[in-house]
Formats: C-alpha cells, structure tokens, sequence
C-alpha cells in the first residue's frame, strides 16, 4: 500500500465555501483524508512518505473538456503558419518547408487564418506557385476549411465535375473551376487520403503531447478525434505508458461499429473511458459557415452550412442515447445551437434514464432563451473561452448589431446549466491558465471591447471549476474525478502563483510547477 502525506498550506478545495486544506492523505492514488494539516497527519499510519509542496497554491487538475490530441500530437512537426499576416508571408513559409523537406510526400498542417490577412486569398493558383509537384492540403485554423493545390485534388479524385459532399462545400470561381478552398466534410475527403497515404507513429507522438499537457496542469482529457487515437492510447495505456486521463470520444462516422461492438459510454477503467460520439451540425466563424439565423454581414445569401440536416440529426442523437452512448454535437451559430436543442429534447428523458449527458460543443452564439434551454434539458455547454478573445474582430465584422447570447457562459451558468471549460487545441493553445484568464476577462471593462451588455463577470472559483469539476462531471466522472476530496482521485497541479490572489488577467503568468496523477508525480519537482 503506498501512503503519502502532501503537505500545503493553502490546498484550494473549490467547494464554494472558499475552503482551504493544509494536507491530503493519498492512499493508493486516492484522497484518504483531506483538511486541516495536524488532523490529516494524525491519521496517517506508520511509514507514510510526508511530501512538502512548493509554491502559492495546490488546485484540482485541470480536465480540458475539449481538446483534439491527434491533431496536436500531428502539429508538432507538421508546416504551420499560423502567425502569418499575409498571403505573401504565408507562401513564403510554404516555399522554405518545401524546399527544406524535399520529396513526393504529402504537405499538411497550415493552421492559416485568411481573415488576417490583407493582401489575398488562398487559390490553388498561390500554391502550386511553390509546389507544384506535391500535394499540399493546408488547414484552417478553425479546422474547417482546407487549402489544397491541383495535384492534392488530383490525388484524392477531386476535380471541378466532382460534386459537392453533403453537410460540405467546394468552392468553385465564376467559371465553375475549383479554386483549391474546401470547406466541412469537404476537407475530410483530402485530408483523410493524406493521412492514409503517410504513417506517422501516433502513439509516440501522443507520448510526447502528455507530456506538454502534463507541465500545464492537465490531468485528464476529453478527446474528440478519431479511431487511430483511440487505437494509440489504448496501445499507451497497454504499455503502461499512459500518464494523462483520457475519456475519448467516437467520431459520427465509427458510430454504427462503435455500437455493434458494444462500445458504451463510461465504460473503461481509471485511465481510459469511452465518451461522446461527436456530431457536428454546423461549420465555423472564421471559415464562414456557423449555421445562423441571418445571412453574415455583407454576403448575401450565406448564412453558414447545415452539416446535418434535423432529421439525420435526431435519428443519430436517438440511435446513440438508444444504445447507451452520450452525445456532443458541435454548434457554433444561433440556429445550429436551436437545432441540436430541438433534437436533444427528443431523446431528453431517454438520456435521463440511462445516465447520460448530452453536450453541445462550443455553443458560441446563442438565440436570447436558448441559454434557459440549456438548463431546461440538462444540456452541458462545453465552451473554450479563448475562442472569444480570438474571435472578437469577426464578431465585430459578420454579426454586428444582433440580438444574440454570444459567448455567453455566465448566462449559460446564472440559467442553471453546466458549463465546462476546455481549449480546442490545435485551434487554440491547449494551456487552461489562458483560457481561465480569457473567461474571466471576457467580461471586464478591460477586456478589447470594453464591458458588455448583460454579461456577469465570472468569479474565479466558477472558472476553476469550468476547468476541474465540470468537466468531469460532463463526462460522467464527477463521482472519482475533478475534486480534492475524499474518495477522489489524487490530481492535483501545483501552481507557482495563487489565481485567488492575482487580478484576472494576471492569471495566465502562473506557471504549474508539479503535476499529480493518482498520487504520482507526472510532471515537475512537487518538493520543497
């Protein structure tokens, strides 16, 4: 039986009440006793390892309720121009990774973000400018856009008669030729064939992402990639190589085989759960295609993409809550967030008594009254608060002057619906830290639009817990996982500063000094 004893005098317990803890026994990599330090250490047995933590404050650890793994595991050596401000910056980038890695292989990664830039937009023209002979398929930055070049479409059986996919769209000039920009399930098709075309070791690549989540306080994960992640981290857990938890998500396309095979969601041990299937009923701000109410500003015509019709949407919610397998469907727009809520409360009191909980992901723009739906339904809003500070000047462009909720976690919360926090990353930096300051500064007068119209500042206690127990509690592990009390799992971070004693947007300079996993240090020096 291994017993220690971590000592701190200020082990924030997020209980509502602002308690404090000096010590926590963990017997087993669970919380055994948990309070006062004399008291704590009274009831330690014989042989018991005392630990003495260092820095400001000791919290839960943070649980990103949103996050893409693969893709982040893909990034680290992949082209990204994700800094670039121009279309001339960007290629330039492209050229030197080209020229750098010379061969016939495939070129992704990107990250581009158009929005910013100034002097153009992305053509396949552009691209095979710098690479003619291979194929190259460039994300957004929102993930929902692509930007390939002819012999990418050529290789993946795109041309200019090919049609456009349901729920996608390929973007054609005047004349009907293919512009080389593909938007939704479009991307897939080219993204997907490169990916088949160019093995990469994706277990060692998750291995080394644990690590990065790991010095930033991350303890566990709610993953929404694909098949060959789960496949990695089941090898990771098998191997015994596994140090960050991880309730992993079942892509929409794996859910008829998920369900044949048994897959329920929960199911699992300590280290790995089985999650959501992930639908997705709209697009994204930035590429364009969010599902809204009204036409964006200045295009007429286009108000976003319908990925799922409500029809398919409702038969794929009933489906998978009918075979025990929660649902997060991903809904950015006003309309898509009012569709996925209207499918949900199909299979509302079916989810109720099976025991799952139904999430909408993102949930950025909201019709005034859907946030008391949320609560209504019991229907977790998973949001990542840095998406607000990256998206205030197309906020500020494509919906000016509408009447909507947008980024609206403190009405989602004053309704009584669950929030959780978590970051999207690749799309935004994985670290929880910024986004807890981004929420708490969303709200401000300090923040770049100044103070809004109807917006509570959220306390700090309340964005902690949108990164901790919430979380866990949407995954349904809120009964082991996402608190320092007793019976819990021992998770914790060790923070260098206290975000109790720092004004909020002071917050993303703490850095985690120690992160604790099921009493074990993962990451850091966790003694004094």
């Amino acid at each position: 039986m291994a017993t220690t004893l971590y000592r701190h005098p200020r082990i924030h317990l997020l209980d509502g009440r602002g308690g404090i803890a000096q010590a926590m026994l963990v017997v087993d990599g669970v919380i055994a006793a948990i309070g006062e330090a004399d008291a704590v250490a009274s009831s330690a047995p014989s042989g018991t390892v005392v630990r003495h933590l260092p820095g400001e404050a000791v919290i839960a650890g943070f649980h990103d309720a949103h996050i893409h793994t693969a893709s982040l595991a893909r990034s680290l050596d992949e082209l990204d121009v994700r800094d670039t401000r121009s279309l001339a910056d960007a290629l330039a980038r492209i050229d030197a990774h080209v020229r750098a890695l010379p061969g016939d292989g495939w070129v992704v990664g990107g990250r581009w973000d158009a929005n910013a830039w100034s002097d153009g937009q992305p053509t396949l023209a552009a691209l095979d400018a710098v690479a003619p002979h291979r194929p190259v398929c460039l994300s957004s930055v929102d993930g929902h856009s692509a930007w390939a070049n002819a012999e990418a479409l050529r290789r993946a059986g795109i041309d200019d008669a090919t049609a456009d996919p349901v729920g996608g769209r390929i973007e054609r000039d005047a004349a009907g030729r293919a512009t080389g920009l593909l938007r939704e399930t479009a991307v897939g098709a080219v993204l997907a064939h490169a990916e088949r075309v160019s093995p990469m070791d994706l277990a060692g690549l998750l291995e080394r992402t644990q690590q990065v989540l790991l010095s930033q306080g991350v303890t566990q994960i709610t993953d929404f990639d694909g098949e060959d992640a789960r496949d990695a981290y089941l090898r990771l857990k098998d191997a015994g190589r596994l140090r960050v938890r991880v309730h992993k998500g079942t892509p929409a396309d794996a859910l008829e085989e998920a369900i044949a095979s048994g897959r329920r969601t929960g199911a699992g041990d300590d280290w790995f759960t089985d999650g959501p299937v992930k639908l997705f009923s709209d697009g994204a701000l930035g590429s364009h295609t969010a599902h809204m109410g009204e036409d964006f500003a200045g295009e007429p015509g286009n108000h976003g993409i319908e990925v799922l019709d409500p029809h398919e949407l409702t038969r794929l919610v009933t489906m998978a809550v009918g075979a025990g397998i929660a649902v997060a469907t991903h809904a950015i727009g006003d309309r898509a967030n009012a569709l996925v809520l209207d499918a949900y409360a199909t299979a509302h009191m079916a989810a109720q008594r099976a025991g799952l909980r139904l999430r909408v992901e993102h949930a950025q723009h909201l019709a005034r009254g859907d946030a008391a739906r949320f609560a209504t339904l019991g229907v977790i809003a998973s949001q990542q608060p840095t998406h607000w500070a990256s998206d205030i000047p197309l906020v500020s462009r494509l919906l000016h002057g509408r009447d909507l909720d947008s980024y609206a976690w403190s009405a989602l919360r004053d309704a009584g619906a669950v929030v959780a926090f978590g970051s999207d990353a690749p799309v935004e930096p994985s670290a929880p830290l910024r986004g807890i300051r981004d929420a708490l500064v969303r709200s401000t007068a300090a923040s770049p639009i100044g103070a809004e119209r109807g917006v509570r500042p959220l306390r700090t206690e309340e964005a902690l817990l949108a990164y901790t127990a919430a979380p866990a509690y949407a995954a349904g592990l809120d009964d082991r996982l996402g608190r320092l009390a007793v019976g819990m799992l021992a998770d914790f971070v060790v923070l260098d500063g206290d975000p109790f004693r720092v004004h909020p947007a002071d917050i993303v300079g703490i850095r985690p000094l120690a992160t604790v996993v099921g009493g074990v240090p993962a990451f850091g020096s966790d003694e004094r």
